[in-house]
């Protein structure tokens, strides 16, 4: 800054291409950060382009391999995989739900059992110990003491063992009334 006796050893971008920088102290280099604006000048549409774009850091993707896609689907595989306790295709799973939905007559709400089974990663009919099966397979991986600090394990683990006292608690009550029409 003009009139400033301190050492300029701070850089602060002269425009967006960020190639050609003012040199500042650090006080001023706060001074003008503060009031720069990197989006000055741009419509909504353009801001939302450049947030897009710089996802992936301007660069552009390519293809894992030839038969599973691009860098993009394969992340979207692996997110849909975790979040669904499977490590079944995400495309071939939607496509069996979708073609069940097509079968059915009339759509049916998901029961709290159902929406359990579904997080587990089950499908009806189903037994007891199937579903501690499984039930002992997500607690072991979704377990603190494996996934340190990663609160998104920590929730779904929560998730899995409400489901599992759900479904266990649904067989528990199927079987006490079979074995009392028997």
């Amino acid at each position: 800054m003009p009139g400033c006796t301190l050492h300029a050893e701070h850089k602060a971008p002269k425009d967006r291409a960020l190639k050609d920088y003012y040199w500042f102290c650090f006080d001023h280099v706060k001074e003008y950060n503060r009031a720069w604006d990197f989006f000055s000048g741009m419509n909504s549409g353009e801001i939302e382009d450049h947030i897009h774009n710089s996802f992936y850091g301007d660069r552009p993707t390519w293809r894992y391999d030839m038969n599973k896609g691009s860098a993009e689907d394969f992340l979207y595989r692996k997110a849909w995989q975790t979040c669904n306790f499977t490590e079944n295709d995400p495309q071939k799973e939607q496509e069996k739900n979708w073609n069940k939905r097509q079968g059915a007559s009339s759509v049916t709400a998901l029961t709290p059992e159902r929406e359990a089974l579904s997080l587990m990663g089950l499908e009806e009919p189903v037994t007891l110990e199937e579903i501690k099966r499984r039930y002992k397979t997500l607690a072991k991986k979704h377990h603190p003491d494996l996934n340190r600090g990663c609160s998104e394990s920590e929730e779904l683990l929560k998730r899995v063992n409400m489901a599992y006292t759900i479904l266990k608690l649904a067989y528990e009550k199927y079987e006490a009334l079979v074995e009392k029409e028997s």
